[in-house]
């Protein structure tokens, strides 16, 4: 990815009613401070998760593969100002001045699998989660695989969010089962 495509414009959304756009950025990898300023706002996202998860992954790795580029970190913003395509790297960069203000979600991605882009994991903030913000920034997300040459999407999600995936044209592979299993 090159600085052209590190933001992206998405069609004027919808959540509740404000009109507002959603912006998004990617993070430069290997940078820490950046890291760092948002950590405060991702982490609640990313330890809820790993806690769904059963020990498949753990907060500090996600962060870790963040920080070293194994994933790729875009963070999204609703933006009421009404901004030109022009401004928005502009924009999201301020946003980072304030990581926690008008914070949508974040999805972390690994994007140089074998067969495709994979959507790591998508975390909504709750106010967010009965509007069109996802739609939308897999709409944005889809668009970045086309770019990178990418035959397919794939991504790991909640079993309650599959119905909305089908209705965007998901289809379920595969499911990932996981059981404890006892010290004896």
């Amino acid at each position: 990815m090159n600085s052209s495509n590190v933001v992206g414009r998405i069609p004027k959304v919808d959540p509740g009613s404000v009109r507002a756009q959603l912006i998004l950025g990617l993070l430069p990898c290997m940078n820490q401070f950046l890291l760092n300023a948002v950590a405060p706002i991702i982490l609640p996202g990313i330890k809820e998760l790993a806690e769904a998860s059963m020990g498949e992954f753990t907060a500090y790795q996600v962060m870790n593969d963040i920080l070293f580029g194994s994933k790729q970190l875009h963070m999204g913003y609703a933006d009421r100002t009404g901004i030109t395509p022009e401004q928005f790297q502009e924009t999201f960069a301020k946003k980072l001045l304030e990581p926690a203000r008008n914070f949508v979600g974040f999805s972390v991605i690994e994007p140089l699998r074998n067969a495709g882009f994979h959507i790591y994991a998508v975390y909504i903030m709750p106010e967010f989660r009965d509007s069109n913000m996802m739609q939308n920034g897999l709409a944005y997300l889809e668009a970045e695989a086309k770019k990178m040459g990418s035959p397919f999407i794939s991504m790991a999600m909640r079993h309650d969010a599959s119905g909305a995936l089908s209705s965007l044209g998901y289809v379920e592979t595969t499911s990932n089962y996981r059981k404890q299993l006892g010290k004896e």
